[in-house]
């Protein structure tokens, strides 16, 4: 049945789905942008290729290793901190985070009062109400500890003052970089900031919910809900689900996780295994995972790098910031 899916759907859809990733992707890069403003002003055709590599090699390396390797190849063309350019793109995860959970707030509650649930067994409700609450109590404190962070910087010292327990080989260092990440949340310091953060969030995750609709129909996903209206919820729900379920470190490119999620969400709105199987697999591995990868890698090769050298040189400098001094730059 699997197989079926597979063959059976319209992949005229494929290429417009791949257009507007790419379109989202430079959403991101634009939000990146005011991150760093802090820092000083980067133009947007510049940071551009710079996400696609970070993408890419987040995709192909685990436990997200391609921030370190987005974030070093950024201060290797620019005059900015690697480490400060990470807090930056914790940042983008946090308000990342907040953007999908406001889709499942908006989606969640709409199909549960039209019985789109209804099939639903009760320990998948259960499940589904816990692995949200506990997302929402993550990325709450996250946001809040960033926040003070960035614009507090009693508490930033009070912060450091537990660095006081790290060895006093390394501690002097670990200060640094401690100091050189806050740098970099300078971004946070007001209640407007952080609107226009999540302002500037929405394109990016509407776009990439719209790959999903337009997939959906690929799929024949649509015949399972009775109107358009129903389909974008639905939408706006998957959107959340799978992507906060890859938001923590896991298997390289979020595979697995991913998938199950996506899957599951369908299962629990009516849709068949084989087919929310399908469409998930097909969504992440080929829609979302191999265009960045092939983009991202072949702006390395314009570049004369390969990831394998871009990842060591990442690690290599973080090593590097640590040990220079407080003044030097990446």
């Amino acid at each position: 049945e699997l197989k079926d899916a597979l063959r059976n759907a319209d992949y005229v859809l494929l290429a417009p789905s791949i257009v507007v990733y790419f379109i989202a992707v430079f959403f991101r890069a634009v939000r990146w942008r005011y991150l760093l403003t802090p820092m000083g002003l980067f133009p947007v055709q510049r940071l551009y290729p710079v996400v696609i590599i970070g993408y890419m090699a987040n995709n192909l390396l685990p436990v997200r290793l391609g921030e370190f390797v987005r974030s070093y190849f950024l201060a290797r063309q620019e005059d900015v901190k690697a480490t400060s350019a990470l807090a930056t793109i914790a940042v983008e995860r946090v308000y990342d985070g907040i953007t999908l959970l406001a889709f499942a707030a908006l989606s969640a509650p709409w199909l549960l009062l039209l019985g789109e649930f209804d099939g639903a067994a009760d320990i998948s409700r259960t499940t589904g109400l816990l692995f949200l609450a506990g997302t929402i109590a993550a990325f709450g404190v996250l946001l809040a500890v960033f926040t003070l962070l960035g614009s507090s910087p009693a508490f930033a010292d009070r912060m450091e003052g537990w660095l006081n327990v790290v060895p006093a080989g390394i501690g002097p260092q670990a200060k640094k970089l401690f100091r050189t990440f806050v740098a970099g949340l300078a971004v946070l310091s007001s209640p407007s900031k952080h609107l226009a953060l999540f302002f500037y969030s929405l394109p990016v995750w509407l776009l990439e919910g719209s790959m999903y609709f337009m997939l959906a129909y690929s799929f024949g996903i649509d015949e399972h809900f009775d109107s358009v209206g129903v389909l974008l919820l639905v939408v706006l729900l998957l959107t959340a689900t799978s992507n906060l379920a890859t938001s923590a470190p896991s298997a390289i490119g979020g595979i697995g996780p991913f998938e199950i999620v996506a899957q599951q969400t369908l299962m629990s709105l009516g849709v068949g295994a084989s087919l929310a199987g399908a469409y998930s697999g097909f969504m992440h591995l080929v829609a979302l995972w191999l265009p960045v990868n092939l983009a991202g890698l072949a702006l390395l090769w314009k570049n004369n790098l390969s990831l394998r050298e871009m990842s060591a040189a990442s690690r290599a400098d973080s090593l590097k910031s640590a040990s220079s001094p407080a003044g030097d730059g990446d």
